[in-house]
């Protein structure tokens, strides 16, 4: 981990806002649909899983509905989109208030789909990381994982010893979702 926050730091040093946004890093979380495949978990309790969800009132299952709500709706998600928005515009050398001000019915009909395929890639990629941990972790016994070493090794199905690495690129990935043309 010290290693990729001092990647990360280097980057914002000495690096562009282009290169560290790069979204293409995002796909390493990819990684958790083959680690999920490739754990083959019983398919039919996956589907009957995935489309007749068991919702309890535990403490358990509130704490975790109320994480998953507060990792996909935060503040710093809205607040990442609209500052995206002025560095496009900067880059499309709109560099005045006055010159970014209002909208086309282009751009807002773009907006709107680059929000809608990053919300879709998220959250796919969210249910795969629950299975693939689920379907390697929980299964091996490992029923509290607190660290992302202990995350990174639901990938191991796929990546093997490699798997440290696959997660760190996702770490980074991530921060460039949603996608956008």
């Amino acid at each position: 981990m010290i290693v990729v926050a001092a990647v990360i730091f280097a980057l914002q040093l000495w690096g562009s806002y282009t290169l560290i946004r790069n979204r293409w890093l995002a796909l390493a979380l990819l990684a958790y649909v083959g680690s999920a495949i490739m754990a083959k978990p019983d398919a039919a309790a996956v589907l009957w899983g995935t489309l007749v969800p068991k919702i309890e009132f535990s403490r358990e299952f509130l704490s975790i509905l109320v994480a998953i709500i507060g990792t996909t709706l935060s503040a710093y998600l809205y607040t990442w989109q609209s500052n995206e928005e002025v560095e496009e515009e900067i880059a499309e050398g709109r560099t005045t208030l006055k010159e970014r001000k209002g909208a086309t019915d282009g751009e807002l009909r773009r907006s709107r789909r680059d929000i809608l395929i990053g919300m879709i890639f998220s959250n796919l990629i969210m249910y795969f990381i629950i299975l693939s941990t689920g379907s390697t972790l929980y299964e091996a016994g490992e029923h509290d994982v607190e660290t992302a070493a202990q995350a990174a090794e639901a990938l191991k199905p796929l990546a093997g010893a490699a798997a440290g690495v696959l997660f760190a690129a996702g770490v980074i990935g991530v921060g460039s979702l949603p996608f956008r043309s």
